[in-house]
């Protein structure tokens, strides 16, 4: 939970004297492309980006969903989901904002699951996965029946923070359960997820 910042002024100011330029401007007090290569030296590429489990944002997956709630233990990896029905998503209203709505839920709750095959490169390293998707409102992620995310209010498409210590523990080479439940109390509402992994640049 904390930031912290280090700068320098472009130009000297009435007590400083650690600007880049001095005070008017008129004197560049270093040679620029001297000053330029050992800080283009330190800038890494942006790093890959690689989608492990599609969201639904372009092309739709099917998921197993509901909107009665189910027994207790609906985001087991061995709960019979047999009679869901199965959607693609996004799935909720076509009003709610920047959304694709496939599959309409216009009641207070939904449960959706899904198996997905995820490779053991993938796992290899957690840190690197980042959830991608959209909840409209608060919303219980979980793999394998271990809830790896917890998600308040609402978010439109974009990174979802994954806990590494849950998802180490539960993720898996070969097939993977995902489940959620997302609730709804007013405004729009909406439901989509996938996983991508950013993996660093290394030179």
């Amino acid at each position: 939970g904390l930031s912290a910042a280090v700068y320098t002024q472009t130009t000297d100011v009435e007590i400083e004297l650690n600007g880049f330029m001095t005070y008017d401007r008129a004197v560049i007090k270093f040679p620029v492309d001297a000053m330029r290569k050992p800080n283009e030296a330190l800038r890494l590429p942006a790093p890959e980006v690689k989608v492990v489990v599609p969201c639904s944002k372009t092309n739709a997956q099917k998921w197993s969903y509901t909107f009665e709630k189910p027994a207790d233990n609906w985001a087991a990896v061995d709960f019979d989901a047999s009679a869901w029905k199965v959607g693609e998503a996004g799935f909720g209203t076509k009003d709610t904002p920047d959304t694709n709505v496939r599959t309409v839920w216009d009641t207070s709750d939904i449960w959706i699951r899904r198996d997905v095959e995820i490779a053991a490169e993938d796992i290899e390293d957690v840190t690197q996965l980042v959830g991608y998707g959209y909840h409209d409102e608060d919303c219980e992620i979980y793999v394998n029946g271990v809830e790896v995310a917890k998600c308040t209010s609402y978010a439109s498409y974009g990174y979802l923070g994954l806990d590494a210590v849950a998802l180490k523990k539960a993720l898996k080479a070969g097939k993977n359960t995902i489940a959620i439940h997302c609730k709804q109390t007013k405004g729009g509402q909406y439901i989509d997820f996938g996983i991508i992994r950013e993996i660093p640049a290394t030179k």
